[in-house]
């Protein structure tokens, strides 16, 4: 089986670039309700944001569980 990194702790980085703000979290989770609930809470501290793009992947012992906009 491929070895699967993962994260050690939550982070948050931003860079400006032509004006424009982007503004990016990283975050530990172990379960889709989980990985919805950080979206949600992102999606409602940057209410105003223009896009909001988002990954995630649970690894659930051979398989994983992927999403993606």
């Amino acid at each position: 089986m491929e070895e699967f990194k993962t994260i050690n702790k939550n982070e948050k980085a931003q860079i400006i670039e032509k004006k424009s703000k982007f503004i990016a979290h990283i975050f530990y989770i172990e379960t889709i309700e989980r990985a919805e609930e950080y979206i949600k809470n992102v999606k409602k501290e940057y209410y105003d944001a223009k896009h909001n793009v988002f990954a995630y992947v649970i690894e659930t012992g051979n398989r994983r569980n992927c999403s993606k906009i």
